[in-house]
């Protein structure tokens, strides 16, 4: 998972679309810890380590502007817990993701079932339909931030997780001896 991670940043780095993808609301000191956090909590740790270690506020800008649905622009303020339990919760999960699928095709699987992996305040139900179904794990691969990345990504391109704030991962097919 944290080889996939790294060729992932430094392809997002290189072509100068990692801002876009994810990350908007860091600051430059953010973005530091954050490089040298992700693959430690990948390594050894968990998302909610990741949040903690995330939640300082000199790692957050202190407000953003975000456009209003009728017009025009509001700017508003960057709780940094929140800021980073979205962040990290969905960028470890992705990051999981895209490495058990390939860890799973390098074993010589060729499917997954999606779960759901936490609880979601306003869950999708697109995403939950596909709990406890099978998918090819290339599909998993191909669909690696397919909705959103790059922007304007495809909205209607299968992809697990589905977005920011997806609560679904997936897991490896049980052997049927158990």
């Amino acid at each position: 998972m944290q080889s996939g991670w790294f060729e992932e940043r430094e392809e997002l780095i290189r072509t100068h679309s990692r801002e876009a993808c994810y990350g908007q609301q860091l600051s430059p000191l953010g973005w530091q810890v954050y490089d040298r956090a992700m693959p430690e909590a990948l390594q050894h740790f968990d998302a909610e380590w990741l949040v903690r270690r995330m939640s300082t506020p000199q790692y957050w800008l202190s407000h953003y502007r975000r456009r209003r649905r009728y017009g025009g622009h509001a700017t508003v303020r960057i709780n940094p817990l929140n800021a980073s339990r979205v962040l990290c919760e969905g960028e470890f999960n992705t990051a999981y993701v895209r490495g058990l699928a390939r860890a799973l095709l390098r074993r010589g699987e060729s499917e997954c079932i999606v779960y759901r992996a936490g609880p979601a305040l306003e869950p999708r139900s697109e995403c939950t339909s596909w709990e406890g179904l099978r998918f090819p794990l290339q599909q998993v691969i191909d669909g690696h931030r397919a909705r959103y990345h790059p922007p304007p990504g495809n909205p209607s391109a299968w992809s697990i997780p589905t977005g920011p704030n997806c609560h679904h991962s997936i897991r490896a097919v049980e052997p049927p001896d158990r």
